[in-house]
């Protein structure tokens, strides 16, 4: 845990810090399906266990959540050995801070010359949180032609939905989040 984590509950759970609880929460508002440390790793040697397993329309996401890039770089280099040999097919994101519009996440994932793109390994991070053209599913998107920014994830393509707004709506949310105050035992205070 980051030293300076904060336990935080939501949903039934106990997340580790508040930025891994604002994530549920964005994920929870987009109506993805998600488990908390689903399952552990052993790591070349090294045990390693993911934040979150994401059940995305295009597939399984493995998460790592990081407040940021540079305060646990044992932490992300743990998180890019289990990226190369994570369960297939699947993509392993890493996402730095908080819920954003524009937050684009460190996506590993397939090989542009396999059959399956889920398989083998490719780094990006150009893509972001994007609705099918429906707006009723969520997944990893590039931006697309001309800023067109939908997951296509086999949905008709019903332009005008929602989901732009949803999205909106679920990091503000998430950001907006109020989690139970812990009173400092040695001063009385707020913590």
């Amino acid at each position: 845990m980051a030293r300076n984590s904060i336990p935080t509950p939501y949903g039934g759970l106990i997340f580790r810090s508040r930025t891994e609880a604002r994530w549920a929460i964005f994920l929870d508002e987009l109506g993805l399906k998600w488990q908390y440390e689903a399952q552990g790793f052993d790591t070349d040697g090294e045990w390693y266990l993911p934040d979150f397993l994401i059940f995305a329309p295009l597939g399984n996401i493995w998460a790592e959540v990081k407040p940021n890039w540079w305060e646990d770089p044992e932490g992300i280099a743990k998180f890019r050995r289990f990226a190369l040999q994570r369960p297939q097919p699947s993509r392993a994101i890493l996402i730095t801070g908080v819920p954003s519009i524009h937050a684009r996440p460190l996506v590993i994932g397939g090989d542009d010359e396999q059959d399956d793109p889920g398989k083998g390994i490719w780094e990006d991070d150009t893509q972001e949180w994007r609705p099918c053209p429906s707006g009723h599913h969520f997944d990893l998107a590039f931006p697309g032609h001309f800023g067109a920014k939908f997951a296509e994830d086999g949905c008709p393509d019903n332009f005008g939905g929602d989901g732009e707004d949803r999205i909106a709506r679920a990091c503000a949310t998430a950001l907006s989040a109020r989690f139970g105050k812990k009173k400092d035992d040695s001063t009385g205070t707020a913590a």
